[in-house]
């Protein structure tokens, strides 16, 4: 049957009160709904037009389906590239017997303080291992967004009425100032030479690849010899991490590089990048980049903000262009970030061009001249 509750609320914003009107529905055998309203009539109303046993049985099978459930329909249908297998393995391990109907922001909540306490955890030859290091709260939140994006396809299909992390019922924590380690040319050579010297044969190209476009890990191994236009010195990135296609320059040496890899490539894979052992699949380059950092004398700092790591050839990258006198704008479109926000964090990474920039336009303040 149901049911209509009046309450009132302040507005933090106006100071007045606001009266609401809650709906409830409640059967036997069917999980309980609710939705407020700004009227009673139309709460009534939509108690009369969601009452019925068709409406109540179609409920009850889409919150029948529980969150691992969900997950492999998430991950089938492919539609978020940010979230990582293993932040989605964690909330199978959390939450995954729930309903998806049931998952409250409080359960939500109190997965991610688990893995405030929980530690890091890193991949090796012989499986998974703690870290030793508590997770970053940017780490966190990346677990969050997984999650949030698996509810934001529930809720597109028709499975979830309400987001149960939106409206500040799943706050985001306060991150750091995020990797601030750019290379210097002369670590730039070491790498490089270091690469050369490596295990795997593509690793020279690979490093060289990241640090000459400034892409992505993940963009770089998952290259395909169909998204290569050679002659027109481009890689096509068709699906990037924030949903849009964009084109990766390819400089000439990286062209010579590919352009003699592809006399080799071998006829059951199409990934540029490919695992000797499974050439169905990208190579898997933590082991090879481990070694490389260590020979290269890179690994030089435990301190998460400048310690080298794979990322540090993209904020490099980056750094590079916009000393080079590319503007936020011009940067992005090679980097692919999607907002211009996104990019201001490496405006401080050139600071050593503001006092160039500022001898140049102020530096002769009081001296008569017209410059400055």
């Amino acid at each position: 049957m149901g049911s209509v509750v009046e309450h009132k609320r302040t507005d933090k914003r106006t100071g007045k009160t606001v009266t609401q009107y809650r709906a409830h529905i409640r059967r036997v055998g069917f999980g309980s709904r609710s939705k407020v309203f700004a009227t009673k009539r139309e709460a009534l109303d939509w108690i009369r037009n969601n009452e019925s046993d068709n409406a109540l049985t179609k409920r009850a099978s889409a919150g029948g389906k529980t969150l691992a459930s969900l997950i492999e329909d998430f991950i089938a249908a492919g539609v978020c590239q940010y979230a990582s297998q293993a932040h989605l393995a964690y909330w199978c391990d959390q939450l995954g017997n729930k309903l998806v109907s049931e998952i409250t922001h409080g359960d939500i909540n109190g997965a991610l303080l688990s893995l405030r306490t929980r530690g890091g955890r890193r991949f090796t030859p012989d499986g998974i291992k703690p870290s030793g290091k508590p997770l970053t709260p940017a780490t966190i939140n990346r677990y969050a967004a997984a999650l949030s994006a698996v509810f934001n396809f529930a809720q597109a299909h028709g499975v979830i009425d309400a987001h149960p992390m939106k409206g500040g019922k799943v706050k985001k924590l306060k991150e750091g100032p995020g990797r601030q380690r750019i290379l210097t040319p002369e670590e730039e050579t070491r790498l490089l030479e270091t690469a050369r010297a490596a295990r795997w044969d593509g690793m020279y190209l690979f490093v060289l690849m990241l640090l000459t476009t400034a892409a992505r890990k993940s963009e770089v191994l998952n290259l395909r010899w169909r998204d290569l236009d050679l002659g027109r010195g481009i890689a096509v990135l068709g699906k990037t991490k924030n949903g849009a296609a964009r084109a990766l320059p390819l400089v000439a040496e990286v062209r010579k590089g590919l352009a003699e890899l592809s006399k080799v490539r071998p006829i059951n894979s199409d990934f540029v990048f490919y695992d000797p052992k499974q050439p169905g699949r990208p190579k898997n380059v933590d082991t090879a980049w481990q070694f490389v950092r260590e020979r290269a004398g890179l690994n030089d700092s435990d301190d998460p903000v400048h310690r080298v790591v794979l990322h540090t050839t993209r904020h490099t990258g980056v750094t590079k262009i916009i000393r080079n006198g590319a503007n936020l704008a011009q940067a992005a479109l090679i980097s692919g970030h999607k907002t211009l926000a996104m990019l201001k964090r490496y405006e401080h990474l050139a600071a050593d061009d503001v006092l160039q920039l500022a001898e140049h336009a102020l530096g002769k303040v009081g001296t008569g001249s017209s410059k400055g």
